[in-house]
This record gives C-alpha cells, structure tokens and sequence, in this order.
C-alpha cells in the first residue's frame, strides 16, 4: 500500500465522526483502443438487466455503503427509496449488465451514456460518444473469479460497437480490488479529487484536486 493510501486511511478515520472524507480518482480509457481478451474463473451468462431485477440489485447495493445511494444501515423505506432511483437509471436509457450463476446474480454494472451518479450530489456529464461505467458490484461468493475484468471488457466492447468513442470511471483509491480491474482493461487514471461530506448532509466540500478532472466538473 502506498503512502498516499495509508495518509488518506488515516485522516478519514480521524475525521469520521464528523463526516466522509473521500478521495476518488478520474480514469478514462479510449474505445478505439484494442480490448484485451478476458476470460471469467467461472461459469456465467452475460446478460442486461430488466425492472424485475432491481429489488435484487438494490439489495446487494446495500451492503456497501461506498456503493450504496441511500444512507447506512438501510431501512425498508431506504430501500424503497433507493431503488426508484435504479428504476429512473433504467428508463433514461442506462445499461445495467449482469452475470448470472446458477440463476444467482454474479456480478452487477452500470454503463452510462448521459450522466451518471459520480461524486456527492455531484454527477459526471457525458458528451456525444462518451460513457461512464459505474457500481461495479460482486457478492463476497463469487469474488476471486474474474467477473468484474469479464463484465466490464464485455460493456466496453457493447459500448464501441454503438459508436463510443471513450469511457470513464471513479474509483476511491484504497478498493485495490476494483483498481487491478480496471487497469487490467485498459483504463488509466487521469485526475485525483478530495472532498469532505459532513455527517447529516448530501454535498462535499471539494478540498483538493489534481490532473485533468474537466469531466467531472463540467456545467450543467
């Protein structure tokens, strides 16, 4: 683990009783690119998701509270909350992909094509041939397996051949889970932003930034 890393775990202990402090990294890959070949550890089907498939989603959602769009511990009106917003994902055209075991969901992500849900109450905006891919989700059963590699080569390969041009995510720098994943096809980081979010309310304090962030803070 690397200075920075263990710097930003401290502070964000130290400052946890008054709120989250995150620092997340901007990275960008071309479609025009080469897309490495990717093969899972295991035994899926790939798949998009549909509305009847949210409740489940939703819930896996829930467990991770860097992940999750409602407040920790969730409660049945949390849930019922949340999972509007993962319904409106849907209807504005957002791309769900699943990959399914055994009829159990795998591994769960998201490509965006016009805005996406990225920092607090502060989203990422998409321009013509651009995308964001998001929420990259797998259950503690199936990890080790490769799946999130698989997925999200197989969303980039969905994406180009619709016309995309180019793609970007956020990662929070301490999951070196999702970060191995993301290198690993591709992606490569381009900007650096610290934010604080006081305990109670839904918008950062943006701190400090570095490197090309312009995606992230485009106007409406």
């Amino acid at each position: 683990m690397n200075i920075a890393v263990s710097l930003y775990r401290l502070c964000a202990r130290v400052l946890a009783r008054w709120g989250e402090l995150g620092c997340d990294d901007l990275l960008e890959r071309s479609l025009e690119d080469d897309l490495p070949e990717v093969k899972p550890r295991a035994e899926v089907t790939l798949r998009q998701a549909v509305p009847a498939d949210l409740d489940e989603i939703n819930r896996l959602y829930s467990s991770d509270p860097w992940l999750y769009l409602g407040n920790a511990p969730p409660t049945p009106d949390a849930l019922e909350k949340t999972l509007a917003l993962y319904v409106d994902r849907l209807r504005r055209g957002e791309v769900c992909f699943l990959a399914i075991c055994d009829s159990a969901i795998a591994h769960v992500n998201w490509i965006c094509y016009k805005w996406g849900d990225a920092l607090p109450e502060h989203p990422i905006r998409l321009r013509r041939g651009e995308i964001y891919t998001t929420d990259a989700i797998t259950p503690p059963a199936f990890r080790g397996k490769g799946l999130h590699v698989f997925v999200l080569r197989e969303m980039l390969a969905h994406a180009r051949a619709q016309g995309c041009r180019h793609a970007y995510t956020l990662a929070r720098v301490d999951r070196d889970d999702v970060y191995n994943g993301l290198f690993r096809v591709g992606y490569r980081k381009c900007g650096r932003v610290i934010y604080f979010l006081p305990r109670g309310r839904t918008k950062g304090w943006f701190l400090w930034r570095q490197g090309n962030l312009e995606p992230l803070f485009r106007p409406a």
